[in-house]
């Protein structure tokens, strides 16, 4: 074949210039000189530099990219084509380089397009001495134009390399050179090849400084160096010279390791994800010289648009916030233009935090890091002399009229934990917030006129490894000496206090849940059209199967559905009696917690109480399955399940990313969950920031996807591999293979079994051992399908998997395939004993040998599972409905121990406890009062690299929580507003780290439960009678005392109180009941608190220390009492509410 065939005509018209004679009549001595001719295009320029190799990504075959090859001997003057041959498969071509910004090329420039695992390109070497080999004395040049989707940090984003492609017959780190972009950074890289046998090999590595390479930008990047010769090595970003270090094996006089290993581009090491480019390359080129930093700078030519704000686009009742990407990371705001990512508006100069951005498969990413937020508003600036404030976490910056007025520095504060603690300053105005830590701001004075102007305030957000945080940013406007006051567009009115300030924030931060389901709603369109799609090929699948028939319905038993007919045909059968029905109120609480994981409010009681008694459940039923707190409900379940386990501080032994934050979106979403699995499987998106990548990590853990295989075959498949992590099972069918196997699957290639997952001293000769072990360590396991005893894999319908080659994809689609009814049969039992309390087959996680009490029954179900699109609420709300859910639970606890084996027939549900975070949040609902439980955050400020600290925010529901990692028990690492609620949780069976899964809690009854309730801190804050409670108010209103007894009972146990309650508390609370408010008395204003001012960066200062055991005793001492009670009637009235709280009833499901 002749590859020039696909190089660039201008490539072809050079190339002909060099191997062909003149065409002329005239000897050279006739010949007149001429000017020589500059290059003309960006490709004639570098052939004018005659590289090795160059490779313009024009032309693209089936076997990949042509190349021209030049060689710098004299006796050789032709252009050789250099074949980059495909591997795997890159994405379509795309844009490179082009006028006007880029003027050296044409309109039409194309790039290659690669994407981590998908493929590569790979040039084969020609043999020995080839002129892709380096050794001592040799001097290269490798410069090439890049454009990254992302620049993360502690990655290697591989441009070209010679070796260490995992080869067989080849040493595995035979490294003669590399080039990668390493975060921001540019990376060299070659491992030595000693000439002395008692010197030990090393890689050596140099890494530029301040490059500032960013996302989604072109940037031209290059090296020299002389191979053996020290400080000869330069690099280039942009066409400057940038310095840099030898941060790994230092300079050296060192020759490389040669030999015939090819050359890849765009990948390394196997072709690993990890090691892969990540977006758009162009022009690569590979010469044996070191140019010149003015050579060099010749090929970056660069012509920056001139910004344009079109303000008369820019309303007037609202905050337009713009979000541009793709800036460096470097603390200086002299950059390129950045690219514009997306709009939305907003009330307010208030910036707490941002939709997020999600893929196209509806999974939230990252933004590139960086990035920088504009928000601008055509407002009106009251008349008269102002002050402006802005705070800010990072650098900002605020334009009146495009004056600069104020501007805040860049975050500087260090991560060594030896900073200083800064005493709260509210000198700024009476009343004033306290600076959050790790915030700046800055205050001018100002004249306003009354009339419109074009306010725009921007920041620069995250940038060198930090989290992309906001803090408290906002702008503020006050009169000289009083309070300050968001700058706004309506008349809303938010003082920057603290009374002001906090139920601002968790509105907005509310608001945003709404926001991001619009985000993911527009982002995943073409892929929901995908899962419709499938579904239907689901559908129709399940549809050909012999479908189970619903039984007749039973002589003398009540039935609502078909869930019923199963129910009743066998207690028919076992002529056994169902139990009552629950009370409409009963009904209702059961339905609450089980929905929105919380009692019902006054609210909807009343509001369903009015409906027809005939139709009043099924109200409930569609009103509270689609309650937006389904979602919240859901969570801390899966949390258990999957085993998610983000650590705030320095990850240990199995921690995840907190991707809490999916879970949450998908059930909100009703996500489908075939789909749910296949976005856990695939672990795309942000692995720190709350996406499903976040269940990719796993710390400190020797063979990661084995981990991983074990948590998916547990929850979705009912396979309990735990044993065969080390050896084969001795108590299921299953062997170390196919653990490993599974886990080869998630990985995408070969999984090899560590050392440390086997068992120490094994002997294989050995007769003694009590397991078997058919898998030793070193041994490398194939992915591959192993349960074909649950489904065949077969052959996929046309484009029913995106990527063929990825086994990943291939897993969850084999697990989601209707021939499976496995992964149906598991998801529906698992609802099923959710909201029964008991398994159609147990336990839920190990059907090894189970046999379902109704098999018929979880056929049906799984198969109407499957025919509604796997959609959880169509087999929730089916289950609602039964008769069977709204009998009242067996309550003899001798019988409940009974029912833990398959012969259960389900007369009644079974009695349950509430959750642990269902029993935090109904107190909470009940009481009206915030969490308050401070942020599940150690490094406050953003001061450390956002791989070492997590900020999961400030709770809003118990889910929320999490460890506080605070092993030191040092009190400045403490987290005292939420460690009470840990303890709670922990009390009554949640779990604060989560290294393994769990299907089913320790609901076992201990001394602290109770004990916990009536004297902890939590159980204090919900009898308290502050000026945040519910119950205050409710107290202050003009009505009977049997009013108030009612409407507390109600609100607390959602019943009516009984005679002889009614008869108790009305002599409990009768006296002194007519003159329990105190007309004249004001809102108890909260004693300031040292809040927000310790973090990791000043954790070992003494002052630390006292400031957060200052802060632990005010929350032992509570919530200060309301005043406008009088304070006998009020303690009796607090202990009405300890009464009914510390009632059996209270914690367990109707």
């Amino acid at each position: 074949m002749n590859y020039l065939a696909f190089v660039k005509s201008s490539f072809f018209l050079l190339v002909v210039s060099l191997a062909l004679p003149l065409f002329s009549s005239l000897s050279a001595a006739e010949k007149p000189k001429q000017a020589k001719k500059a290059p003309a295009t960006y490709s004639e320029l570098i052939l004018s530099e005659k590289p090795v190799a160059y490779w313009s990504f024009e032309q693209r075959s089936k076997e990949g990219y042509a190349g021209v090859q030049t060689t710098p001997k004299k006796e050789d003057k032709k252009a050789k084509p250099v074949m980059a041959l495909e591997n795997g498969k890159l994405s379509e071509a795309a844009a490179g380089p082009r006028p006007s910004e880029f003027p050296l090329f044409n309109s039409k420039n194309q790039a290659a397009h690669f994407k981590p695992g998908s493929g590569y390109l790979r040039v084969v070497d020609p043999g020995e001495k080839s002129d892709f080999d380096f050794t001592a004395g040799d001097s290269i040049t490798i410069e090439a134009w890049v454009n990254l989707n992302s620049t993360q940090s502690g990655r290697h984003y591989y441009i070209i390399g010679k070796g260490r492609t995992g080869r067989k017959g080849f040493a595995r780190d035979n490294q003669n050179y590399g080039l990668r972009v390493t975060g921001s950074e540019i990376s060299f890289l070659f491992r030595g090849n000693p000439d002395k046998e008692d010197v030990k090999p090393n890689f050596h590595r140099w890494t530029s400084k301040g490059a500032g390479i960013s996302a989604r930008n072109w940037h031209h990047v290059a090296v020299t160096y002389t191979f053996g010769k020290k400080k000869s090595l330069k690099g280039y970003v942009d066409g400057q010279a940038i310095s840099g270090k030898w941060d790994m094996g230092g300079d050296t006089t060192i020759a490389p390791v040669v030999d015939n290993d090819e050359v890849w581009i765009g990948s390394s090491m196997g072709g690993s994800a990890n090691s892969s480019f990540d977006g758009l390359m162009d022009e690569l080129a590979l010469y044996r010289k070191a140019l010149s930093a003015k050579q060099i700078a010749a090929h970056f030519k660069y012509v920056a648009p001139k910004p344009r704000i079109d303000w008369t686009a820019v309303p007037s009742d609202r905050v337009q916030v713009d979000i541009y990407e793709g800036i460096p990371s470097r603390k200086s705001w002299s950059f390129r233009p950045p690219r514009y990512a997306e709009t939305f508006t907003q009330p307010h100069f208030a910036l707490i935090e941002i939709p997020n951005r999600y893929s196209k498969r509806g999974v939230k990413v990252d933004r590139p890091d960086p990035f920088l937020v504009r928000a601008m508003s055509n407002m009106t600036i009251p008349k008269g002399k102002k002050r402006i404030l802005i705070r800010a976490r990072n650098a900002s910056r605020l334009y009146i009229d495009n004056k600069l007025i104020a501007e805040t520095d860049f975050h500087k504060i260090s991560g060594s934990a030896h900073g200083k603690v800064f005493e709260v300053d509210r000198s700024l105005a009476p009343n004033i917030r306290p600076l959050h830590r790790g915030d700046t701001e800055k205050v001018v004075e100002y004249t306003g006129d009354g009339k419109p102007h074009r306010v725009r305030f921007e920041m620069i957000v995250g940038g060198s490894r930090h989290r992309p945080d906001f803090g408290e940013t906002a702008v503020f406007i006050g009169d000289p000496e009083k309070d300050f006051q968001l700058l706004t567009t309506t008349d809303e009115v938010v003082m920057l206090t603290d009374a002001d300030w906090l139920p601002f924030e968790r509105q907005y931060r509310y608001d945003m849940i709404s926001v991001n389901a619009e985000q993911r709603r527009k982002a995943a369109a073409k892929e929901d059209k995908y899962w419709d799609w499938r579904h239907k090929l689901a559908k129709a699948e399940t549809l050909k199967q012999p479908q189970v028939k619903v039984p007749a319905a039973a002589t003398g038993l009540r039935a609502n559905n078909a869930i019923d007919h199963f129910i009743n045909r066998r207690l028919a059968k076992e002529k056994a009696a169902q139990s009552p029905l629950l009370d409409d109120l009963a009904f209702l609480r059961r339905l609450s917690i089980d929905t929105t994981g919380t009692v019902p409010p006054p609210e909807l009681i009343q509001e369903y109480l009015s409906q027809k008694s005939e139709s009043r459940r099924a109200f409930a039923i569609e009103r509270l399955i689609n309650d937006p707190a389904w979602a919240d409900n859901w969570v801390g379940y899966w949390q258990d399940v999957l085993a998610e386990n983000p650590n705030i501080v320095n990850p240990t032994l199995n921690n995840t990313g907190p991707f809490r934050w999916w879970i949450h979106e998908s059930f909100y979403d009703n996500k489908p969950f075939d789909r749910f699995l296949t976005e856990l499987v695939m672990m795309e998106g942000s692995k720190y920031f709350g996406g499903p990548a976040g269940f990719e990590m796993a710390s400190q853990n020797d063979a990661p996807m084995a981990a991983k295989a074990h948590i998916v075959g547990q929850t979705f498949l009912g396979l309990n591999m735990k044993c065969a992590r080390c050896h084969d099972a001795p108590f299921h069918d299953f062997k170390q293979r196919d653990l490993f196997s599974l886990a080869a699957m998630l990985k995408r290639s070969p999984q090899g079994v560590p050392k440390t997952s086997s068992i120490p001293g094994f002997d294989p000769k050995s007769n003694s051992m009590l397991v078997s072990v058919t898998l030793l360590p070193g041994e490398n396991v194939t992915p591959k399908w192993t349960f074909e005893e649950l489904v065949k894999p077969g052959k996929f319908p046309e484009n029913y998997l995106r990527s063929s080659k990825d086994t990943r994809e291939e897993l969850a689609a084999i697990i989601t395939s209707p021939q499976n009814e496995r992964f149906a049969n598991v998801i529906v039992n698992r609802i099923w004993k959710r909201y029964l309390g008991q398994g159609l087959v147990e336990p839920v996680d190990d059907w090894d040998g189970q046999e379902p009490s109704h098999p018929e029954l979880l056929k049906y179900l799984s198969q109407q599972f499957v025919i509604h699109g796997y959609d959880l609420k169509y087999i929730s709300r089916l289950i609602f409905e039964s008769d069977l859910y709204q009998r009242q639970a067996a309550t003899d606890i001798a019988k409940i121990e009974s029912l833990i084996d398959s012969t259960y027939n389900f007369a009644s549900p079974v009695l349950r406890r509430m959750e642990a975070e269902q029993i935090v949040d109904s107190l909470f609902a009940i009481c009206g009062k915030p969490l308050d439980a401070g942020r599940m955050c150690i490094d406050i400020d953003g001061s450390r690299d956002y791989h070492s600290s997590l900020d999961l925010g400030t709770p809003r529901r118990a889910w929320q929580f999490t460890s506080p990692s605070n092993e030191r028990d040092r009190p400045s690492l403490a987290l005292p507003f939420g460690q009470p609620f840990i303890t709670l949780l922990k009390t009554f069976g949640w779990r604060d780290t989560r290294q393994n899964p769990l299907s089913v809690r320790e609901y076992t009854s201990t001394a602290l439960q109770p004990a916990i309730l009536a004297n902890g801190v939590i159980g204090k804050r919900f009898t308290r009678l502050s000026d945040d409670s519910d119950f205050t108010n409710l107290a202050l209103k003009d009505q009977s005392i049997e009013e108030l007894i009612q409407r507390t009972v109600m609100k607390t146990l959602t019943r009516e109180p009984t005679d002889s309650e009614m008869k108790m508390f009305v002599e409990l609370l009768k006296p002194g009941y007519a003159e329990r408010v105190n007309m004249n008395a004001q809102l108890v204003s909260r004693e300031p608190l040292p809040r927000n001012l310790v973090g990791w960066s000043n954790h070992l200062s003494p002052r630390a220390n006292e400031i957060k055991v200052e802060l632990q005793e005010a929350v032992k001492k509570g919530d200060p009492p309301t005043q406008r009670l009088q304070d006998d009637w009020r303690n009796r009235y607090e202990d009405m509410l300890w009464t009914l709280l510390n009632s059996p009833e209270f914690v367990f499901v109707p």
